[in-house]
């Protein structure tokens, strides 16, 4: 339905940096189902090496499939200094919402 709030879900894993990886996974923020829409994409990444990394990022813009959209993504995280000062970068596609 146009308009409608809706939310996606979204996971995977970032680049391997500094000896290891980091997963992920959430929700994007709630936003209308209008063309052209994005949402907001925040979290913590995975505890590993001793660490976490912290992420906030937009959305591409909606893509539309038969039926519903998904949106692309892609950022780098927080800055971590353990075991040195590193970040990693993520990318994906968020899940299909047909609305």
């Amino acid at each position: 339905m146009p308009n409608e709030l809706h939310r996606h879900s979204y996971s995977g894993s970032t680049t391997f940096d500094s000896g290891h990886f980091h997963e992920y996974s959430g929700m994007t923020s709630s936003d209308p189902d209008s063309v052209g829409h994005i949402h907001y994409m925040e979290g913590t990444t995975s505890f590993n090496d001793s660490h976490v990394h912290n992420y906030r990022i937009a959305t591409s813009p909606a893509i539309y499939v038969d039926g519903g959209h998904y949106h692309y993504y892609s950022g780098i995280t927080s800055a971590a200094f353990i075991p040195d000062m590193h970040i990693h970068s993520f990318a994906g596609y968020t899940s299909i919402y047909n609305g």
